[in-house]
């Protein structure tokens, strides 16, 4: 049997009906010791996995290369993003996060990984295009009014970095990947594992916002606040919106802007090293996830991508027996709004 074969064949608890996107594993055997289990191995196998990787990647270059010096010497030079090929050694490190969160869905949870990605087991390209013309919109328009009102007037001079083109076609391969690969686990996996332990929405919200700001560490309070309350809009969106689209487009979007910023006006390397901001530099950064948070929750009140899972079949709902109230979660109905299947909770309406 292959590895393909028995993965799809490991036993899966069903979704449970109705439920919005934090409580996708909130199966019936669902459990104290699972969650935990499955956030522990989740951090224990990024901070494993992650450097491996980079290592192995980073030794192929340099056998490659020739070994022009010490493999040490190499590997700081790669990882500060001296040259192009860091950001395949540092973005595919943090690329393993994507199977690590597939991985504990289906062996620990025993869960359809496909609903990481949202309540209707998929990304909605419709949706994650609105998305992510939103967040240049919105993320762009930020820049430049912070740049207009910039202390000493605006500044649009360009100093491209060496080899500028060859940064940006890296960046433009490897940054998307990096970014949704950090989404799947944080506000993808944590949220979903941390729910299954705690019904209140906002656990795996400020759980996950705080593990992410960790993981992006940093002892500048102002850079710190900064992530923190990314993590915090991007938690608040996939709730809001019943999956990881918007906090993808904006991951990426972010991420895109400022390392091509850093190309063409000083380097990938500075945008790299940057380990403190000012607050006022922290407060554009706010206002920007801000505003795109903003425009992204009113235009979907309009447009209304699916909040939960598929409703239970009415013969299987019944079966349930009393006190599962439908599928639902004890205290998910409240502040959620109408509009959803049987009338209580967020608003539903079609998938996008």
């Amino acid at each position: 049997m292959s590895g393909a074969t028995g993965l799809q064949r490991w036993p899966r608890e069903p979704v449970p009906p109705s439920v919005d996107y934090p409580h996708v594993l909130r199966t019936g055997t669902a459990g104290l010791a699972q969650g935990v289990l499955g956030v522990a191995l989740g951090l224990l196998s990024f901070v494993v996995a992650a450097p491996l990787v980079m290592q192995l990647l980073a030794a192929a270059y340099w056998l490659a290369l020739g070994r022009p010096d010490t493999f040490e010497a190499t590997y700081r030079l790669l990882v500060a993003y001296e040259v192009p090929f860091g950001l395949v050694v540092s973005h595919l490190g943090l690329a393993v996060l994507l199977p690590i969160a597939v991985l504990l869905v289906v062996l620990i949870h025993r869960g359809h990984p496909r609903f990481l990605s949202s309540v209707v087991g998929r990304l909605r390209p419709g949706w994650f295009a609105l998305c992510f013309g939103i967040a240049v919109v919105t993320l762009l328009a930020v820049l430049v009014a912070q740049n207009l009102t910039a202390p000493g007037g605006p500044s649009w001079e360009l100093a491209p970095q060496p080899r500028w083109w060859l940064f940006l076609l890296v960046m433009l391969l490897t940054t998307p990947l990096q970014a949704a690969a950090e989404e799947y686990f944080f506000r993808g996996y944590l949220m979903q594992a941390l729910g299954s332990l705690v019904a209140a929405p906002w656990f795996g919200i400020v759980t996950s916002a705080a593990v992410f700001t960790m993981f992006h560490s940093s002892t500048n309070a102002a850079l710190v606040l900064d992530r923190f309350a990314f993590g915090l809009l991007a938690g608040w969106l996939v709730w809001r919106t019943g999956g990881l689209e918007a906090a993808i487009a904006a991951h990426v979007v972010n991420n895109v802007t400022s390392f091509t910023l850093g190309a063409l006006a000083s380097s990938m390397a500075q945008v790299r090293a940057v380990t403190e901001v000012t607050w006022v530099g922290a407060g554009w950064d706010v206002a920007r996830f801000g505003l795109f948070t903003l425009v992204v929750w009113l235009v979907a009140r309009r447009v209304r991508p699916a909040r939960l899972t598929a409703a239970a079949p009415a013969r299987a709902a019944r079966r349930q027996g009393k006190g599962r109230g439908e599928g639902q979660i004890k205290g998910q109905g409240k502040g959620q709004g109408k509009g959803n299947a049987g009338g209580k909770g967020p608003a539903g309406g079609r998938p996008v």
